[in-house]
């Protein structure tokens, strides 16, 4: 009975270990993925951003003078 017990004990312990290995790099691969995807939209829409020195008429800034609400 001790002995089944300690063998099922170690067996739960190898495979908990294999799992929590395997979702540890399922995640880094997830992590790794999603940087690559954030830099390519970054790097895609940093290229397509309009020049801070033109401001189109809809992106200024409204000043106290206007009463808007």
């Amino acid at each position: 009975m001790t002995f089944a017990l300690i063998a099922a004990s170690s067996v739960l312990v190898v495979l908990l270990t294999f799992v929590w290995a395997r979702e540890f790099r399922l995640r880094r691969a997830l992590q790794s993925l999603l940087a690559r995807i954030f830099t390519q939209w970054r790097n895609a829409h940093e290229e397509n951003a309009p020049d801070p020195k033109h401001h189109d008429v809809h992106d200024r800034s409204y000043s106290r003078d206007d009463h808007r609400m």
